[in-house]
């Protein structure tokens, strides 16, 4: 019997040892497990019964209470029932014939196990020794209850009882340690992966601590995600690469190498420190660095580096050092408490208010103070800083030794974390620099450096000023545009500086006849302005009133002057331009009152004008004519007439080109009006090279018909037209452009064209005439008319002006000119023509007189282009 008992007895052990292992591969699957274990407790109860002690046939005596009781308590409810699924299932396949009492030992040894497991749980039995001894007698005690049962004679069951209960109950000791060990065992397992579990999340998931692990040979092995933001590298790109290429810096490489080798020799740490190690895109990265040897069991040794980062110390160390750097700069720095206290100054505050620190500390800003700031800007300025914490802006201080100056202050407070003020720091600068620059910007951008007076740009803002006071006030007031007559005469003959005195003297009379509230300017040049405010409400009174102001000016500047060491007189010219509220524009005011000083000078200067409606109508006129030019030359709206050319025997030598302006809406444009504007405008450039061009393409047509070809076509040139350096050049161009014979074309100059730069003049004259252009100077007799220069002129051609040909009959000195102009043209040995011939008469007169070259109505008005041919064809037919 004690053979079969000890059998039992080691599959027990056998049992426990399996269910230690077992039980760890179930960790992440409980129900399974549990499954599991009650399927390997009704195996072994089964392998157990397979071979019972058998003392009677039909009665087994096994260790499969011991089994059962224990799997009910540190297997539970699930395991214990499956365990009795095993056993049922095998007793009916074995159809034992006790079957029911054996089934309901198990049973019973289960329950008892449940309800010690149960007990156990509420914390009212412990696992231990003693109770385990207790639990295995009371597990052989029910087997002998149920052997009592069966028909064994009591003496055979006595020695079984004994039997069971002295190798059972050390057995269920036994198993139950094993098994509670093996839990243990199991329970520390678990923890230790857990605790490794938090560790491995705590380190990967840390964001201000960068942790790698590395082989030997810098291979690295671990990289969490603060290394990631440190470095650069994701853990994707770390891992599997080489510490050393990774984010060591290329000098620091073989030293790297060489304590990684000392340090898996001899496992001591390399020295913790602080490196600069580098980053993924070349940069340095500050880090203090720690070492640690780690070599797990049945595992590679390893080198973890533990990394801080150092970027925001240093970043922070930088901006201290900034910050001492800054307050001893070369601006006055003051810290105080919040009661604006002075706790500290720097030596700029010193040097430049006076105080030492000892005398400074303590005190308030009130220190500084002056007179020149009232009480109600302090406290402004103390409600600024209760409300935002900060105030700029300038301060009269006053130093220690009393003197006041301008101060450029910047206030700001510093908070604590409790978001209270802690201090203000205040930034001092002395500004006496600046404003003195900025008073002389202000007198340089608005006042005239000569006479001091305001200047165009302050005058305009003091006019708006004055049109708006009008609007508001229903009161005229008036502005006078004086011009200083003759003054460039002065300026040319006596220098600029005496021009200079003169201007200054001119800004004190002006500034002498007006108010305090009136203004008076330099415009420029001679040119000065006057604004006079606040006149009556009434037009006439307040005309009169400025009449008399006008009048007091012009007398006071017609004074002498006295101009060093010599007087000078001079007279103005004054035109004024009453307002009224802000019915005129400051540029209308001001036209007005220009044209109004221009009609004085007309008037014979040394005078005052008032601005008249009609002047405006002529100015309006002449620029919509301008306007209309301007568009005219742009369309082409001009004509070439032609008006011939005849000799003695009336044949027709030629004509001359004059332009004609047939406007769509004005009709026919007289040149007298339009002329003399291109002149100015400077639309005769555009306007003579058109004519030009015209007439070499009208050479060419003519050069087709035989009876047209031999005529020249005399074509007017502007003075400003002929001074453009280009003007040679351009001539040559357009007749070799069109093909015209500079034989067939003559150029009629002015004599005001060569007054000024005479060998200029000449010099082209000659160019233009080397090619064969024939050259005429027009309107002889009305210009210079100089003997010395025109001997050196390089001409063909006189011509007699209509002016003395209209009244040579009757004027006596016209007839003497006439007949002078024609002597001279032949002792110089050139052509004469006479224009504005209207009559017989005069023809013949100028024909007595030597002059046989005609043009004029008597002949010809100017005709078009194709009645010229036919005025040409009928006087050949009728030769």
């Amino acid at each position: 019997m004690v053979v079969y008992l000890a059998q039992d007895v080691a599959w027990m052990l056998v049992l426990g040892v399996v269910q230690c292992l077992h039980v760890r591969l179930w960790h992440d699957q409980r129900r399974a497990g549990q499954v599991a274990t009650g399927l390997l407790f009704g195996m072994v109860c089964v392998l157990g019964m397979a071979e019972p002690y058998v003392p009677l046939p039909g009665i087994a005596v096994s260790g499969g209470s011991v089994v059962m009781g224990i799997l009910g308590l540190f297997g539970g409810l699930l395991s214990a029932c499956v365990a009795v699924v095993v056993v049922a299932v095998y007793h009916l396949w074995r159809g034992s014939p006790h079957m029911v009492m054996v089934f309901a030992a198990l049973l019973v040894s289960v329950g008892l196990g449940l309800v010690y497991r149960r007990a156990v749980v509420r914390r009212r039995a412990q696992v231990d020794v003693p109770s385990l001894l207790v639990f295995g007698v009371v597990l052989q005690l029910c087997q002998i209850g149920f052997l009592a049962l069966s028909p064994l004679e009591p003496r055979a069951i006595a020695s079984i009882a004994t039997a069971l209960i002295l190798v059972f109950t050390p057995a269920t000791l036994l198993l139950a340690l094993v098994l509670q060990e093996g839990q243990r065992r199991d329970a520390l397992d678990v923890a230790l992966r857990e605790s490794e579990t938090r560790f491995r999340t705590l380190i990967k998931d840390i964001p201000g601590v960068s942790v790698q692990a590395y082989a030997p040979d810098g291979t690295t092995r671990y990289w969490n995600k603060a290394s990631e933001r440190l470095y650069g590298f994701t853990a994707e790109e770390a891992i599997g690469r080489n510490l050393r290429d990774l984010i060591i810096p290329p000098p620091m490489r073989e030293g790297v190498r060489q304590a990684m080798e000392h340090m898996f020799a001899t496992r001591e740490a390399i020295p913790a420190g602080e490196l600069v190690l580098q980053h993924k895109d070349g940069s340095g990265v500050p880090v203090f660095s720690s070492h640690a040897f780690v070599q797990a069991p049945g595992r590679p040794p390893e080198m973890f580096c533990v990394d801080i980062d150092l970027s925001l110390r240093y970043r922070v160390e930088a901006e201290l050092a900034i910050a001492a750097t800054a307050f001893e700069a070369q601006e006055g720095v003051v810290v105080t408490d919040p009661e604006q206290r002075i706790l500290r100054v720097n030596k700029a505050f010193t040097q430049s208010l006076g105080y030492s620190d000892a005398e400074a500390l303590g005190k308030t800003l009130a220190l500084l103070k002056s007179d020149r700031d009232t009480d109600v800007y302090f406290v402004g300025i103390q409600q600024a800083l209760r409300r935002t914490g900060k105030w700029a802006g300038e301060i009269w201080s006053r130093r220690k030794n009393g003197e006041v100056f301008p101060q450029w202050v910047n206030i700001n407070a510093v908070y604590d974390a409790a978001g209270e003020v802690s201090y203000f720091v205040a930034t001092l600068s002395d500004i006496t620099l600046r404003k003195a620059a900025e008073d002389q910007i202000r007198q340089l951008a608005f006042f005239d450096p000569l006479t001091e007076l305001p200047n165009r740009r302050l005058l305009m803002d003091r006019l708006q000023r004055a049109l708006s006071s009008s609007d508001r006030n229903k009161r005229t007031g008036a502005l006078l545009f004086i011009d200083l007559d003759n003054f460039k005469t002065l300026n040319d003959t006596r220098g600029h500086d005496k021009g200079d005195l003169l201007l200054r003297q001119a800004a004190q009379r002006l500034s002498a006849c007006i108010r305090d509230c009136d203004t008076v300017a330099r415009l420029g040049g001679d040119e000065f302005l006057v604004v006079l405010e606040n006149l009556d409400s009434s037009a006439a009174a307040a005309a009169a009133d400025v009449r008399a102001v006008g009048e007091k000016i012009v007398t006071a500047l017609n004074q002498p002057y006295q101009l060093g060491d010599f007087d000078f007189n001079s007279t103005a010219s004054v035109g004024v331009a009453l307002y009224s509220g802000l019915s005129l524009s400051m540029d209308e005011l001001l036209k007005q009152a220009d044209l109004a000083m221009y009609q004085a000078k007309a008037a014979g200067r040394n005078g005052l004008r008032f601005f008249d409606p009609a002047m405006q109508a002529v100015v309006n006129a002449r620029a919509a004519l301008e306007s209309d030019l301007r568009l005219a030359i742009s369309q082409r709206q001009f004509d070439l007439y032609y008006q011939p050319q005849v000799d003695g025997q009336g044949r027709i030598t030629g004509a001359e080109a004059l332009l004609r302006w047939p406007h769509p809406v004005r009709g026919m444009v007289s040149p007298a009006s339009f002329i003399p504007l291109a002149e100015e405008t400077g639309h005769i450039l555009p306007l003579g090279h058109w004519v030009l061009e015209t007439a070499c393409k009208q050479l060419v047509q003519w050069s087709q018909q035989p009876q047209m070809e031999p005529l020249v076509l005399a074509v007017n040139v502007s003075a400003r037209q002929f001074r453009e350096p280009t003007f040679v050049g351009g001539v040559l161009a357009l007749l070799a452009a069109t093909g015209a014979n500079p034989k067939r074309l003559k150029l009629e100059l002015t004599e005001s064209m060569l007054i000024d730069n005479l060998e200029e003049m000449v010099g082209k004259m000659a160019a233009l005439q080397a090619q064969g252009i024939g050259l005429s100077l027009d309107d002889f007799g009305t210009g210079y008319s100089s003997l010395s220069y025109l001997k050196r002129l390089p001409l063909d051609q006189l011509k007699i002006d209509q002016s003395f040909v209209r009244d040579v009959l009757n004027d006596p000195s016209d007839a003497a000119i006439a007949r002078t102009v024609v002597a001279l043209a032949q002792n110089l040995g050139l052509g004469v023509m006479a224009e504005g011939v209207e009559t017989l008469a005069q023809k013949e007169f100028l024909a007595q007189c030597g002059c046989h070259a005609y043009q004029g109505f008597l002949f010809s008005r100017a005709l078009p282009a194709a009645q010229f041919v036919e005025f040409v064809q009928r006087s050949e037919a009728t030769a």
